[in-house]
């Protein structure tokens, strides 16, 4: 019996061990290639990358626009990221996985390289259509505006002395927004200080150093009566004011123009791929969801601006309706992609404050060096 189901044992093993190498003579010898071509499908997730520098209500909005899209593209997804300056540039140089999105602030980019065209946009405000030369678009603003004290003015100030602001930063440039509201005609003037202020010279740089930490404190505490304010500020101050607190304070927008230097651009990155059409499109089609002006109203929970032309979510709101007003003035948009423009911001500012050029000197230098480190 036992030798009989050997038998039976081995006529089947004979057949199985023919079929098992007749299957493998017709796999392939190398299974790597099918495992890259497994891996390097498309699972549908668009990666965007966000400059971490930027606030996260902003971060938010971003997150509400892709939750439409997505809705809107089944088995299409949105995988929001913040990153530093730094691993943002590396990923377009190095051509290592980058994202299929970025949004970053002027000035962060050496060029355009590494990005792809974003096509027709819908109406943005003046000065913001072609500020990328078709290889980025703003989706959403800051600005700068006066914030002063109504128990000791009666009006924003027509001078820098008494007025306080943080240094240059990174990605803004609180004291050449103060020169640019100085600039233009001036309605009444402000009333005189309280005794105790230094009112005998401009706003130094030395001073603003030593006020860089605190600029918004030394207003609230009265050690100064105006302030140069972005969207950032205006926000404490109303939930203060909304908290019975801090001063009697009004906002203001002055000036010939307002610096657009606080933006954040859509880039889609142009990275060799076979899918790469089918994702660009899609890209495209997220940036102009992002420019729609439903989304873009949306902003008015952020406490940024629109880019769209004619948009306007602010109006009664308090600190915000003064940014608003600015962002209706020219717009002084500094260069997207280099160093120049930061460059530019920081010098021009720098003598205006030192007292060696006026407003309206330092205005006309910043448009000519715009314009001449525009490609």
């Amino acid at each position: 019996m036992r030798r009989a189901v050997t038998i039976v044992c081995a006529l089947v093993l004979v057949p199985l061990l023919w079929l098992f190498l007749r299957i493998r003579a017709d796999l392939p010898n190398e299974t790597a290639p099918l495992i890259q071509e497994k891996y390097a499908s498309w699972s549908g997730v668009l990666r965007l990358w966000i400059f971490e520098g930027w606030e996260a209500e902003s971060t938010s909005w971003i997150n509400r626009a892709a939750a439409a899209f997505e809705a809107a593209h089944s088995g299409v997804y949105i995988q929001a990221r913040k990153v530093d300056a730094s691993a943002m540039r590396d990923s377009l140089s190095s051509g290592v996985n980058p994202p299929d999105m970025i949004l970053f602030p002027p000035g962060l980019l050496e060029s355009d390289a590494g990005l792809a065209p974003v096509g027709a946009l819908p109406q943005l405000r003046d000065g913001l259509a072609s500020c990328a030369n078709g290889y980025a678009a703003p989706v959403l603003m800051g600005g700068y505006v006066w914030v002063y004290d109504r128990q000791a003015l009666d009006s924003p100030p027509a001078e820098a002395a008494g007025a306080v602001c943080t240094p240059n930063e990174a990605y803004s440039s609180p004291p050449a927004a103060l020169m640019l509201l100085l600039t233009g005609e001036r309605g009444a003037e402000a009333t005189p200080e309280p005794p105790g202020l230094d009112l005998g010279l401009p706003v130094s740089a030395a001073a603003g150093e030593a006020l860089a930490e605190d600029a918004y404190g030394a207003f609230t505490r009265g050690e100064v009566p105006s302030l140069v304010a972005t969207q950032a500020e205006a926000r404490r101050l109303t939930a203060l004011a909304e908290a019975g607190r801090g001063p009697d304070w009004a906002a203001a927008a002055t000036g010939e123009a307002m610096l657009a230097d606080q933006l954040l651009l859509l880039g889609i990155v142009d990275w060799p791929r076979a899918d790469i059409a089918e994702r660009q499109a899609l890209c495209r089609e997220f940036l102009l969801l992002l420019l729609d002006a439903e989304t873009q109203a949306d902003l008015a929970s952020t406490g940024a601006l629109p880019v769209v032309d004619g948009l306007n979510i602010y109006a009664g709101k308090a600190g915000y309706e003064a940014l608003e007003a600015a962002a209706s003035l020219p717009l002084l948009v500094p260069p997207i992609f280099g160093k120049e423009g930061r460059e530019a911001l920081a010098a021009v500012s720098e003598a205006f404050l030192r007292g060696e050029i006026d407003a309206a000197e330092g205005l006309a230098q910043l448009r000519s060096a715009f314009q001449a480190y525009v490609p």
